[in-house]
């Protein structure tokens, strides 16, 4: 069998089966529909519910997943980035990290090259 395409058909590959897995995700979670005069029976008692459901503060949610995100990644207004993007791109806070630590070494070295090159009088006056 022929080797294909590399390193974008290895990323092609897996954004295929990760997105294999979502959807299979989904059509798992999702209850099986209910048929007939039930459904529409069940259906009527949930508009019943939403149209005489008190009117909630916005900054009182009591969803249970509103407890979980991670506020260090709050968006400005009333959307945030969800706990998958987060774990996804994990790598990005630590290749962020990674940039500083190095932005204060070498700010380091170029502090002491300066004192080093003042104090042996080495380039211009």
């Amino acid at each position: 069998m022929p080797r294909r395409g590399g390193k974008a058909a290895n990323r092609r590959d897996r954004q295929r089966k990760a997105q294999q897995r979502r959807l299979q995700q989904r059509l798992t979670a999702q209850p099986r529909p209910i048929g007939g005069a039930v459904s529409d029976a069940v259906d009527d008692v949930a508009e019943q519910r939403i149209e005489s459901a008190p009117a909630r503060p916005a900054a009182a949610s009591s969803s249970p997943r509103a407890g979980r995100a991670d506020p260090r990644f709050a968006v400005a207004g009333p959307s945030r980035l969800s706990e998958r993007a987060a774990a996804e791109y994990h790598y990005v806070v630590r290749d962020l990290r990674n940039i500083g630590i190095l932005l204060v070494v070498m700010a380091v070295l170029l502090g002491a090259a300066v004192v080093a090159f003042s104090a042996l009088k080495i380039g211009p006056a």
